[in-house]
């Protein structure tokens, strides 16, 4: 079991927030180093009468090897050490960090996927402390936002979305925004983690009425409804397993998980290259 609800950041703001139908709650992640763009989200949002839970991001890059070896996946028997990535045993600056290959002097040990660095798993951090925040005052429905968000369309379309989805399936998680799913680059297998089986991963991308895509899987977290179970599926994981790749390619593999995306984005979401999470741009 990790130890990860121990560096989960509690929500102190009790203030009333305007939500939308449907939605019990939003939340907002935002590095107190990043005024600049909490203001450009409390602006898109004002336009439209919304007001958000602003959950304080979790600054990786000030997290300790202690901390790491709370949240990281335990390298333990009867793991197989010939897992083919490298990984790290401590907290790494940016991917362009080097990692070190799993052997027999492994065991023991806790360790993280190579293109973990720590500020993404401050953001990991971050999406759990609004899950549990969620789960703590039982929340059915939450909308999670991280703070480089552009809006296309009136986020009160999302009462709506809510209600069609409800009618055509079971699901967990909705994307609203620009569609990020995987594509197959020549296989349709992931070898996860050293503690699972290969996963074989279809690849799924299949329409479901005129608004949604049914998918397995995609990359980047900045817009996503979570309905309870989703919460209650994430947080079980995440506390038994550890954390080993980057929350948003994690997240696809929980067993039962059911994720759905807008196929029309009523969000923007950044570029890749522009996240906090990959370099620590605070440093002296």
């Amino acid at each position: 079991m990790a130890n990860i609800e121990k560096h989960l950041v509690k929500i102190k703001d009790s203030k009333n927030h305007q939500s939308i139908p449907g939605i019990d709650a939003i939340y907002l992640i935002n590095l107190d180093q990043r005024p600049e763009k909490l203001k450009r989200c409390i602006e898109q949002l004002q336009s439209f009468d919304i007001t958000v839970q602003r959950l304080p991001a979790i600054y990786g890059w000030s997290l300790t090897q202690e901390a790491f070896n709370d949240i990281g996946m335990k390298f333990d028997h009867p793991m197989d050490f010939t897992f083919d990535r490298q990984v790290f045993f401590r907290l790494a600056s940016d991917q362009l960090d080097q990692g070190e290959p799993l052997n027999a002097s492994s065991y023991g040990k806790t360790c993280v996927h190579r293109s973990v660095s720590a500020g993404a798993i401050g953001c990991t951090l971050s999406h759990l402390s609004c899950l549990q925040d969620a789960l703590d005052k039982g929340h059915e429905t939450i909308w999670i936002l991280e703070d480089d968000f552009t809006l296309a369309r009136d986020p009160h379309l999302l009462s709506n979305y809510i209600e069609q989805l409800d009618q055509l399936a079971h699901w967990d998680m909705l994307h609203t925004d620009d569609d990020m799913h995987f594509k197959p680059y020549g296989h349709t297998s992931i070898h996860l983690r050293p503690d699972r089986a290969v996963f074989t991963h279809l690849m799924q991308h299949s329409p479901l009425g005129n608004e949604f895509f049914k998918i397995g899987g995609r990359w980047q977290l900045h817009s996503v409804i979570y309905k309870n179970q989703a919460i209650t599926k994430i947080l079980n994981y995440f506390k038994e397993f550890g954390l080993f790749r980057n929350i948003d390619e994690e997240i696809n593999f929980i067993p039962g998980i059911q994720i759905y995306n807008l196929r029309c984005g009523l969000v923007h979401g950044r570029d890749r290259t522009t996240s906090d999470t990959q370099k620590n741009f605070f440093a002296p």
